[in-house]
């Protein structure tokens, strides 16, 4: 096989990457501080097996988790070994799941052509199921549901299993929804993303000739972001390398931030246990950062408890100190990033800055100085191209052309665009169909339109001609042609006025769509093109917002949860205020708050050169303008670690006894001790907390674990607390 000169191990990777690399049979753990280089790892770890340990590149498996990442993996391995196309498989969970359920999904009851149910489709089922069951939208929120329904998948419960378990009201009423859910989805000829995993591993625990051939095959399989591993994929990796034991994991549990979707960061801190015989290795020269930067993340994180630990070092030198901005409110947190990153702009370009946020409510104000600067910049995390209301509709038309059994698509197109099949009409269809137990589509093929009142039997007649000739040649028709007939038969090019901006947009949207479909016919190879079409439809429901990215020419601008992975030469992390970060929503369990201070910690080291940092004193939340403490995480990082500046505008709260500078740090209340509940909990006593600091307990409400705690912590000033998750210690 033709390759390129062999690899210079000892020229390309530091000692520990070379170690990792040249790794013989058998599991190891490759711990990979932030900008350690675990990509090149990875790359350099297939490389080495095809060139210098003869192995089949066609028996390794390179999993991750974002289409960009393994484009970006790929592309190395490739230029590494001079093979193209690269016939190892290297691609993200979801990816590998999806060739295993095509190719063998009848084995767990799975249409091999379903469609993949994306969040939007998966969220209007579950407001179905709730309608069906006679639940309440109110008391039992549809977002909600669907994460508990999601949370069920990823721990492999189906509906049954699930149903059984269920303990409480809300759990009992989960399982009829899931099961509603479930039964809608296969309905339509559906997989959600979590199925995908619970199916796939189902075919793997079940079906032994599978297994036995997909062990067979993969010699080595090599993981990225094994932090952010779920039970199922967890279990996936267990049923792969069971056999072999060959199994390279890269991870770091300082950047693990994905708790509330599933993934259990015991998969990183118990590696050994769930594969004996481990070795275990780090990465701690970084290539990223400067030392500046690394110390101050370092300081934060090392205040986790749940961590393996290792220190981050470069020789990249000190660099600038971090600098640390005390705003009046987030007009004035705006003002001051956009001045200071355009101070910058003849050292750094524009397009290797990066303001990151906790939540999408902040980007507004940033937005609107960007705006009134003229300054170019792109905010990731928006509507999605492939969720745009427009493309969902032809996307819905395709998926029908490919799987007409899909009800959920073809009641999405039904009267789109408007050709006057009403609500009533819909109905009557979908009443017809449960009469004789059929999808929609065979009910408009088979059924006797007549038996409907004329108007609506000829307008479902016009739509079911139009399939009818949309479907004709299908398996021979180029992918971008069967998309230009059918915006052309449809009329959905005639639909938007050419002379209104706002739906001119949308007609580029829709011509863009073409252009995405030619692309992909030149990118792909396939033996024909009804494949094409099934491929093409998968590939776009696995896009997630990271791989739409295209770092252009201006700011960008996006959540921490959005910018792992990335880096830029300079980033400001704003909104440094305790109930942003950490988040109110985050509970308050000594889990949810590490996982609150990772998040900051991978923001702080996406940055290169430059790092800020900027919280407000208050912020304006629903239209009133609400004061806000500093975050404790500030508090954990030493002041001569930072460059601390704040608004020349500071004010006095008469409410109180003293002044206090902006973020409500006063001195230490002299409070009479009065005893309340008698032991240790009484009025007046000092206490220290992990996080907070020292303190003085004001007030009690309430007896034992649910007690509530009001605290005057010297530093951060007032806080309540629950005394089962308050952790302190008395004084």
């Amino acid at each position: 096989m033709p390759t390129n000169p062999a690899l210079d191990l000892e020229r390309d990777l530091n000692p520990e990457q070379a170690a990792a690399v040249t790794h013989g049979d058998g599991p190891q753990l490759v711990l990979a501080g932030a900008g350690s280089g675990k990509t090149r790892v990875i790359t350099y770890r297939v490389a080495y097996l095809v060139q210098k340990c003869n192995v089949d590149p066609s028996s390794i498996v390179a999993m991750t988790f974002t289409n960009k990442a393994a484009g970006e993996m790929r592309e190395r391995v490739e230029n590494l070994l001079g093979l193209q196309p690269l016939p190892t498989f290297v691609g993200t969970f979801h990816r590998f799941a999806l060739g295993l359920l095509r190719r063998h999904g009848k084995h767990v009851g799975v249409d091999p052509s379903f469609a993949i149910f994306d969040s939007s489709d998966q969220l209007s089922l579950v407001k179905k199921a709730l309608a069906e069951e006679n639940l309440s939208e109110s008391a039992f929120p549809p977002r909600s549901m669907l994460g508990t329904i999601s949370s069920a998948k990823n721990r492999l419960l189906d509906p049954e299993t699930f149903a059984a378990a269920a303990d409480n009201f809300y759990e009992k009423q989960a399982a009829k929804v899931y099961r509603q859910y479930q039964r809608l989805l296969i309905q339509s000829s559906g997989v959600d993303f979590d199925d995908m995993l619970r199916l796939a591993v189902k075919l793997l625990v079940t079906e032994e000739g599978i297994r036995e051939r997909l062990r067979r095959r993969i010699r080595y399989l090599l993981v990225d972001e094994f932090q952010d591993t779920n039970h199922a994929q967890m279990r996936m990796v267990q049923e792969i390398v069971a056999e072999t034991g060959n199994l390279t994991a890269v991870g770091d549990e300082d950047q693990g931030i994905y708790r509330w979707r599933g993934a259990d960061l015991d998969n990183v801190l118990n590696f050994e246990q769930a594969f004996p015989g481990a070795v275990v290795r780090a990465l701690e020269q970084n290539y990223r950062s400067t030392q500046n930067i690394l110390d101050v993340a370092g300081d934060l994180v090392e205040h986790n408890q749940r961590r393996r630990g290792k220190r981050l070092w470069t020789e990249a030198g000190e660099g600038s100190k971090v600098e640390l901005y005390r705003a009046r409110d987030d007009q004035d947190e705006a003002r001051w990033t956009l001045n200071t990153l355009e101070s910058l702009q003849g050292q750094i370009p524009l397009r290797e800055m990066g303001i990151l946020v906790r939540t999408n409510a902040q980007t507004r104000a940033f937005e609107e100085e960007l705006l009134k600067r003229q300054i170019p910049y792109e905010l990731v995390g928006g509507v999605r191209f492939y969720e745009r209301a427009e493309i969902k509709d032809v996307v819905a038309y395709l998926r029908v052309l490919r799987n007409p059994r899909d009800n959920f698509s073809l009641t999405r197109i039904l009267n789109r665009p408007a050709r006057g099949i009403g609500k009533a009409t819909q109905e009557m269809l979908v009443q017809m169909s449960a009469e004789h137990g059929n999808s929609l589509w065979e009910t408009l093929k088979h059924a006797e339109l007549g038996s409907l009142p004329a108007r609506s039997s000829k307008a479902l007649g016009r739509f079911r001609d139009l399939l009818h000739s949309l479907r004709e040649g299908l398996d021979e028709t180029p992918l971008p042609v069967i998309l230009e007939r059918l915006l052309d038969q449809t009329g959905y090019l005639d639909l938007y006025d050419k002379d209104d901006p706002e739906l001119r947009a949308k007609l580029e949207n829709l011509e863009e769509l073409v252009t995405a479909a030619q692309e992909f016919t030149e990118e792909t190879e396939w033996s024909d093109e009804a494949d094409l079409l099934s491929a093409f439809l998968d590939h776009i429901s696995l896009v997630s917002d990271i791989d739409e990215w295209r770092r252009e020419q201006g700011i960008s601008l996006m959540t921490l949860h959005s910018a792992k992975g990335l880096e830029f030469e300079a980033v400001c992390v704003a909104g440094l205020e305790d109930g942003l970060l950490p988040h109110f929503n985050s509970g308050g369990t000594q889990d949810e708050i590490e996982e609150e201070r990772r998040l900051l910690y991978v923001g702080m080291t996406r940055a290169k050169q430059r790092l800020f940092l900027t919280g407000c004193r208050r912020r304006r939340i629903a239209g009133r303008y609400q004061d806000q403490q500093e975050s404790p995480f500030l508090l954990e990082i030493p002041e001569k670690d930072l460059v601390i500046s704040e608004s020349p505008e500071l004010f006095y709260d008469g409410r109180t006894r003293a002044a206090y500078d902006f973020f409500g740090r006063r001195e230490p209340m002299e409070i009479e001790p009065e005893v309340v509940t008698g032991g240790a909990l009484r009025r007046g006593r000092r206490v220290r907390h992990p996080t907070l600091g020292e303190g003085v307990l004001m007030q009690l409400e309430g007896e034992g674990d649910n007690a509530k705690l009001t605290v005057f912590f010297d530093r951060s000033g007032k806080r309540k607390l629950v005394a089962k998750y308050a952790n302190l210690e008395f004084l």
